[in-house]
């Protein structure tokens, strides 16, 4: 019985708290958001669930990460070292990178950031997932500053975002030394996704007047894999170029480079983007984007001149994008410091430019010495020559009278103290000894940073070509007065011939920078005066016929 009774009270208090719970159900505890750091680890214990579970399960919803979104657009500047930067707030782009020391022809700071309308900008993030990085560009990060000056008490600035189930962060760490170090990390339903930094499309705003220079560079890709430097040009380039292990990965233009370097050689990628042109001649530019992935650790960005002593100072071996050569390379560097040594005492790199030749050429002056005598025989004994040349015109090559001629030949070089092996041996090296620091300040004067903008009388600019073309003439008419001064054993015809070398090239140095001109003129003229000097030395005065004695 009384079991019957404890039987019938549990039965009774069951109904009674189950008819209490389904009359007042209990308040739904709220949910808190996750953060950014169990994220993971949460989606990675589901994921196990969601394949035993098959096609047929619901995927667990992943709940909505805590909102960081700016309420409107702004303009984030960074200053100092020489530098002027802003970002747009809206996808944390970079929209302006200029330099203080180099002006555009306006005179304003250089520009190396290229508007590209609904194209990519630099330091642009990708994904790989179109969907998310069209996000990224639209999204309203927070900046945790507006205006920051590199070398005060902070440098770094942060980009941060985070919106329904996307977070994204950018930091950039400004240091003293000139380098940025950047990190991204983008997160999708707590799920860190790939991120690849960019730079692009191109590198500043070339203008008319150095597209018009001929050599003129157009921006293209570059990169580094520690053996060599390879460039990509993306005139007509299909698909991506990719670069394997590289040191570092950019864009560059003939003076300015923009220059990612990840923490450890990774792959990189070199791409053609087209952008809306304002020359209406030419409807698209087409122009390179470089992308680097993105480690844990991070990479280092490079943006200014390419200065060589700089560049090295700096390290990474950023200055290989500077192209001074490999075989000439180790003549190049010198030059390039010396020519600046040389305008730190003359203030002005053209008459650093003509100075530095007149040593060139006093340095080569003995070889020229002997290339002139060597000459002034040549020309002396062309007659004779001519004579036993054209005895044996028509005799073959391989007839055994060739062998007469061979000895008449040496006993000629023999009678005017010559030696016919040596003779020309001496009549090379001359020229083989001096071409070499010829070309190499010719690679000089190409490369170097200094000559941008550099003023010389009536040239503006020693990068742009002579406004007036007068240099390239003058050089033209210097190389018709030393060939008019040069001894030579050439035929009348041979030598009507080589008149035509110096219209040959006044065409093709019209176009060319005023400062090749410049150096041109300036060893043409050194080669005049020795020229003169050598036949002054070797022909001396004839003593004066003595007068008959009445």
């Amino acid at each position: 019985m009384e079991e019957r009774r404890l039987l019938l009270a549990v039965a009774l208090s069951f109904l009674v708290l189950t008819g209490y719970r389904l009359l007042f159900p209990p308040p739904a505890r709220p949910q808190r958001p996750p953060t950014s750091a169990p994220a993971a680890p949460a989606a990675s214990a589901a994921a196990p669930d969601a394949v035993v579970a098959g096609p047929s399960a619901e995927a667990t919803p992943t709940p909505a990460v805590e909102a960081v979104v700016d309420e409107r657009e702004r303009r984030v500047e960074v200053t100092g070292l020489g530098r002027a930067l802003a970002f747009s707030n809206r996808g944390a782009r970079l929209v302006s990178w200029r330099l203080d020391r180099f002006h555009d022809e306006r005179g304003a700071p250089l520009e190396l950031v290229r508007a590209a309308v609904g194209g990519p900008w630099p330091l642009d993030l990708e994904t790989g997932d179109r969907e998310v990085d069209a996000a990224l560009r639209a999204a309203l990060f927070q900046s945790s500053s507006e205006m920051l000056t590199v070398g005060a008490e902070g440098s770094l600035l942060r980009f941060a975002f985070a919106a329904g189930d996307l977070e994204a962060n950018k930091e950039l760490n400004f240091r003293k030394d000139g380098l940025v170090e950047v990190r991204a990390v983008v997160r999708k339903a707590g799920r860190e996704l790939p991120v690849r930094l960019s730079w692009g499309p191109g590198l500043g705003n070339p203008t008319a007047a150095e597209q018009a220079v001929q050599g003129y560079v157009a921006p293209q890709g570059v990169w580094f894999d520690g053996g060599a430097t390879h460039r990509v040009v993306v005139h007509g380039l299909e698909a991506p170029v990719a670069a394997p292990a590289v040191r570092w990965v950019g864009v560059e233009s003939q003076y300015f480079a923009a220059l990612m370097v990840p923490a450890e050689p990774a792959p990189a990628e070199v791409r053609r983007v087209e952008v809306p042109s304002t020359d209406p001649a030419v409807p698209k530019l087409e122009l390179p984007v470089a992308l680097l992935p993105l480690g844990p650790a991070g990479a280092l960005l490079f943006v200014g001149a390419k200065d060589y002593d700089g560049l090295a100072r700096v390290g990474h071996q950023l200055h290989a994008v500077v192209g001074v050569g490999d075989w000439i390379g180790p003549i190049v560097v010198p030059l390039l410091r010396l020519l600046r040594f040389v305008h730190g005492y003359v203030g002005n790199y053209g008459w650093a430019i003509v100075a530095l030749t007149v040593f060139i050429n006093l340095v080569m002056a003995p070889l020229r010495h002997l290339s002139i005598a060597n000459g002034m025989k040549m020309a002396k004994m062309a007659p004779e020559m001519k004579v036993i040349q054209e005895r044996y015109r028509k005799v073959p090559p391989l007839d055994p009278k060739r062998q007469e001629m061979h000895a008449e030949m040496t006993a000629l070089y023999a009678k005017h103290g010559m030696n016919m092996g040596s003779q020309m041996l001496l009549g090379c090296l001359p020229l083989l000894l001096t071409m070499p620091f010829l070309f190499a300040f010719y690679r000089v004067l190409q490369v170097s940073i200094d000559l941008r903008g550099a003023p010389f009388l009536w040239i503006p600019d020693l990068s742009h070509r002579d406004p007036w073309f007068a240099t390239p003439i003058l050089m033209g008419l210097s190389m018709v007065l030393m060939q008019k001064f040069t001894p030579s054993a050439m035929d009348p015809a041979q030598q009507r011939i080589m008149m035509l070398m110096p219209l040959v090239l006044v065409v093709m140095f019209f176009a060319a920078p005023a400062g090749l001109n410049l150096y041109w003129l300036a060893s043409n003229v050194c080669a005049i005066v020795q020229q003169a000097i050598t036949l002054k030395l070797l022909h001396p005065a004839e003593p004066a016929p003595e007068r008959k004695k009445r």
